[in-house]
């Protein structure tokens, strides 16, 4: 059925009272949509939050409202089915603005991946072919902080968690029939979670890390830490402070001046953490630690042998009709073939609900490789 906002009943929950109100009477199962804004900023700011329960929809201000417990703790419960539709950025906004962590979350996008070749199908595209609605074309820039919001924002809004149910019904049922829930369940034990970038970690992230000596390295991890907490704290884009580009720089010069600094750097930003960068690049390179070295290209042997495991992934996607990335995405098969060359075992992705499929046969082509 069409989605026709002036006929359904929408409501506007803009204070502490009406949002305990509203949850209080929400089903076992509820689609949920976020909106934000993340220009300026290192996290993303909530401009609304929409809900669809039973034949109501609610647009919860998050610009009128303090008290949110009542919704982590709904987020937070398991009895509760949360359907979302492509919800990676869903849970970093809720674990970043409400500090919940959602559970029994069905992602409508990663479901349809199990029963058709499409990995990343948008919500209208699922709408389209799984409910054969044809939605009008959405604002791709819109204010979402803006009071009072349009009237085509509203619709929008409304429109985007309205047929997450009847996506749930349909595609839920084709994964029983398939017999390939329970893959699609264990799969959204690792997408159904946010997990925050840990800065201490990030330097292995660094385009070509793997080059640098252990002092290097050192002072590479230190320098990025430095800067992740820094646009943590400042709230402001990690390249507002500091590129990756220029960190990897830095940490190849032994012994860095304020000259090598503000030669490489715009002058407002040198003049604002060229102290800073000092500091930490001492540190970096006087009080080395033992950290894990990033990941080097793959040998000729190994890149040989990626290639043949996605190709053999790849056609077992194409005979079971379901999008070859959930078996041969070439980061996940790049991370089982250098886990087995470490340990003589696949990567844990391949131990999984993947194991069935390909295990047998992807242990067999990489004991012949040297």
């Amino acid at each position: 059925m069409p989605y026709k906002g002036d006929a359904l009943s929408v409501e506007w929950v803009a204070s502490n009272a009406s949002l305990s109100r509203v949850i209080n009477g929400w089903d076992a199962r509820i689609g949920i949509d976020t909106e934000f804004q993340r220009t300026n900023t290192f996290y993303p700011i909530p401009g609304l939050y929409q809900v669809i329960s039973g034949e109501q929809i609610f647009l919860i201000d998050p610009l009128n409202i303090s008290e949110w417990q009542p919704l982590v703790e709904l987020l937070e419960d398991p009895a509760i089915v949360k359907i979302m539709h492509a919800c990676s950025e869903d849970l970093e906004l809720i674990s970043h603005h409400l500090q919940a962590i959602p559970t029994s979350v069905f992602d409508t996008q990663l479901a349809n991946a199990f029963q058709s070749q499409e990995f990343s199908a948008s919500y209208a595209n699922l709408v389209s072919h799984q409910l054969d609605v044809e939605l009008g074309k959405h604002e791709t820039r819109s204010n979402w902080l803006q009071r009072p919001l349009s009237e085509d924002q509203i619709r929008y809004a409304g429109e985007d968690v309205y047929y997450l149910p009847a996506l749930f019904e349909s595609l839920s049922g084709k994964l029983l029939a398939l017999g390939r829930m329970e893959w699609f369940q264990d799969l959204m034990v690792d997408k159904g979670k946010f997990v925050p970038g840990d800065p201490e970690s990030y330097y292995l992230s660094v385009k070509k890390a793997w080059k640098l000596d252990h002092k290097e390295l050192n002072t590479l991890q230190r320098l990025c830490a430095w800067r992740e907490r820094k646009a943590m704290s400042e709230d402001v884009p990690r390249n507002r402070v500091v590129w990756d580009a220029h960190l990897y720089q830095f940490a190849k010069i032994a012994h860095i001046s304020r000259a090598d600094i503000h030669d490489s750097l715009p002058r407002p930003v040198a003049r604002k953490y060229a102290e800073e960068l000092l500091e930490q690049h001492l540190l970096g390179s006087t009080h080395e630690q033992s950290l894990q070295r990033p990941v080097r290209p793959l040998t000729q042997g190994q890149g040989a042998i990626t290639k043949t495991l996605r190709g053999v992934a790849r056609e077992l996607a194409e005979q079971m009709e379901f999008a070859q990335e959930l078996l041969a995405r070439k980061r996940d098969v790049e991370a089982c073939v250098r886990n087995y060359f470490d340990t003589g075992e696949l990567s844990p992705a391949y131990l999984g609900w993947r194991a069935p499929l390909l295990a047998d046969e992807f242990n067999e082509l990489l004991q012949g490789v040297k």
